[in-house]
């Protein structure tokens, strides 16, 4: 007789995008209240991130919201489910794309706590 264990589901394990890890982990910490410091961390133990990828991290973040409003269609009751996402997601989304916004991710990896020549930021 076989005894099943443990069953593991790889459905997520696939090559992506590096920065998804990242702007996945800040979105779903978004609400902490010591989401700075959780980001801050995470990101030291995540090792460096190139220009670009802190660049493209706000509209990285904002993808993951979109992820919930497009996954408004699937219950039971799509359209209020959607309007109770946009009453969420959208502020959010908003914030990160705006000039604070991105300002406050770039923040995360400010001078203070390394900047590395060849254009490479890596969290001390």
């Amino acid at each position: 007789m076989i005894m099943v264990k443990y069953i593991l589901d790889f459905d997520f394990l696939q090559k992506g995008e590096r920065i998804h890890d990242i702007s996945y982990f800040l979105w779903a910490v978004r609400n902490a209240k010591n989401n700075e410091e959780l980001g801050k961390h995470f990101l030291k133990g995540y090792g460096p991130i190139s220009p670009v990828e802190v660049e493209m991290l706000p509209v990285a973040i904002a993808r993951a919201s979109l992820f919930f409003l497009c996954t408004a269609s699937f219950v039971a009751d799509p359209v209020g489910e959607l309007q109770e996402q946009m009453k969420v997601q959208k502020p959010y989304i908003d914030w990160l794309l705006s000039d604070a916004g991105k300002l406050s991710i770039n923040n995360l990896f400010c001078v203070e706590r390394g900047r590395l020549k060849e254009g490479i930021f890596l969290i001390n």
